[in-house]
């Protein structure tokens, strides 16, 4: 529980922030979320979804399907808007068209914590917040991703925050039709898990600052926003099967409770992760102004957080536990579960930048973890810069046991410092800049000032992440030029891949590429010349009798674990 505290701070009266301001505060976050976002695609999850919003623009509104065949498997809002927008600049999807959606929502969701926070914490932790949130890099690389979460989470969010004066007493009726608005787009863009986890929340909250949540269940207008939202959603998904297909029923079975449950019960297993995953990826998502976090917990018991701002404050932590105990305790846990925690953690963070004098017996605890936390981050980028010297000046790579990902990812920042290149002279000035207004900030006691010092020194890295060192790895890893080879090579003859769909190949390819072997196999056209499409450990596991009637063609310069994709010639001898 939240122990409330006599001391209220007379400094940073909460203020909401001219509109000017936060309208140039939303062109700051377009700018700089938008970086990367015309970068290839990789994996499988943002070709595939690309996949339906072109299915979606050619007017296939109900049950848009992939290149594959298979039904889209979230609701369509997110969908129908990538696919006006699609639609809008010309009708073939594109990086750009299939992310503009994602983007425009995690702008605005960046202003919206701005102004939130700016009126009910206060101002200048309203500044930092949005400047925090900008800065996370598991938020800013979400931005540009062509997937529901952004969008899902900017939709719970702003449902919360229409919410938060209607938990506070003063509820009226146009807040509540609000929410049931927002909220429903929600669940349009991702299930009954927006309205579940908005719902968890409240609880939360109220648990929080020690009111009890089932005594809300006698306000009207709670069961009036529960009634409205669960009569919406079964009318919405009635429509949804009956005018897409019944088929769709299973997907829905699958992505809202076969996910959640172990395999052991019934569900699905897939992604199934520790316990704690999901707490690690926030930390690590969150790095480095996560290190910030325990002056915000330390500061609600020494006092040195305000009473005044300690309700706000546990309202934005509010969503975050939920997260991390809803999705810790579910089944399938995937990186993006932790992008609506990520807003309550920057404003958290922001608030130790304003901090009071301590409670009488208590020690300034806050104070002295904000200090080390900050000592850590400006240590933890000079050092970060440093290794990125020290790396461009070795002859191999060091021997670290990472992933091939991540090892393509290092060898990129290595070659960028061996170059110096334009954008990491401008990472290295700005991490020398941030780091002595820090230091100096901490010196001459500018709470402020060293607040925004971090916030640069994160947003510094985040940018180089996002501008330079993702696109380059994507382009590396990407079949996207590859495709283009193949078809400019073979025309319209028929291509394979080895037994599982290849989204990235066949939306740059621009049509299924079917498999030749295993379960959604399709049978070589007779009396036609056909080719392969496989990298070197898929290549390997064909059956000799199918490697050996085979030739290479070509060969692309892509980067990955199982070696480059080739194009083989497939003998006309091959039958299945």
């Amino acid at each position: 529980m939240i122990a409330e505290s006599s001391q209220t701070s007379v400094r940073d009266r909460p203020r909401r922030p001219q509109w000017w301001l936060a309208a140039a505060a939303g062109l700051v976050a377009l700018v700089v979320l938008s970086q990367g976002i015309s970068a290839p695609f990789q994996k499988d999850a943002e070709p595939q979804s690309a996949q339906w919003v072109q299915a979606v623009a050619r007017g296939h509104l109900m049950a848009p399907r992939d290149y594959y065949g298979y039904l889209v498997e979230k609701p369509f809002l997110y969908y129908w808007l990538s696919g006006a927008v699609t639609w809008l600049m010309g009708g073939k999807v594109t990086e750009v068209s299939a992310r503009v959606v994602p983007l425009l929502a995690g702008s605005a969701l960046a202003v919206e914590v701005l102004v939130w926070t700016a009126a009910n914490i206060g101002e200048a932790q309203g500044w930092l917040a949005f400047l925090f949130l900008i800065a996370i890099y598991g938020y800013s690389s979400r931005a540009t991703l062509a997937l529901t979460d952004m969008l899902m989470t900017f939709l719970v969010i702003s449902t919360l925050m229409i919410l938060y004066p209607q938990l506070e007493g003063k509820a009226t009726r146009r807040r509540t039709l609000a929410a049931v608005a927002v909220l429903q787009m929600g669940v349009l863009t991702k299930g009954p898990v927006a309205a579940i986890l908005a719902g968890l929340a409240v609880f939360t909250y109220l648990f929080l600052v020690g009111r009890n949540p089932f005594a809300m269940l006698r306000e009207r207008w709670v069961w009036a926003l529960g009634a409205a939202v669960a009569v919406l959603t079964v009318g919405w998904y009635w429509v949804w099967f009956t005018l897409g297909t019944w088929k769709i029923f299973s997907i829905f079975m699958t992505e809202n409770f076969g996910h959640f449950l172990p395999a052991k019960y019934g569900g699905t297993g897939e992604a199934a992760r520790p316990i704690w995953y999901i707490s690690a990826r926030l930390i690590g998502g969150a790095m480095p102004m996560v290190l910030l976090m325990p002056a915000a917990i330390a500061g609600f018991f020494t006092g040195e957080i305000g009473a005044e701002r300690r309700r706000p404050l546990a309202f934005a932590a509010s969503l975050a536990v939920t997260v991390i105990v809803f999705f810790s305790l579910a089944s399938a846990k995937r990186d993006d579960y932790i992008l609506p925690a990520l807003p309550g953690v920057a404003i958290l963070c922001a608030a130790v930048f304003v901090l009071g004098e301590p409670a009488p017996g208590s020690k300034p605890w806050a104070l002295r973890l904000r200090t080390a936390a900050l000592i850590a981050i400006v240590t933890g980028m000079l050092a970060a810069v440093g290794a990125g010297f020290a790396l461009a000046a070795l002859h191999a790579p060091p021997g670290l046991h990472l992933q091939s990902s991540d090892a393509e990812e290092l060898a990129i920042y290595a070659r960028g410092f061996a170059t110096l290149r334009t954008g990491f002279i401008i990472f290295t000035l700005a991490v020398i800049g941030g780091a002595s207004a820090a230091v100096g900030a901490i010196a001459w006691r500018r709470e402020i000032v060293a607040g925004a010092a971090a916030g640069i020194l994160t947003l510094a890295g985040s940018m180089l992440a996002n501008a330079i060192l993702r696109p380059a790895l994507a382009w590396q890893r990407s079949s996207k030029t590859f495709a283009f080879v193949v078809r400019e090579r073979i025309g319209d003859a028929p291509v394979f891949v080895v037994r599982y769909p290849d989204y990235d190949f066949s939306f740059y390819y621009g049509e299924e590429v079917p498999p030749l072997l295993g379960r959604y196999r399709q049978p070589l056209p007779p009396g036609v010349q056909s080719y392969l499409i496989a990298n070197n450990a898929e290549f390997n596991s064909l059956p000799p009798r199918y490697r050996n009637d085979m030739s290479l063609i070509l060969k692309s310069h892509l980067v990955g674990h199982d070696g480059p994709l080739a194009l083989y010639k497939i003998s006309p001898g091959v039958r299945h």
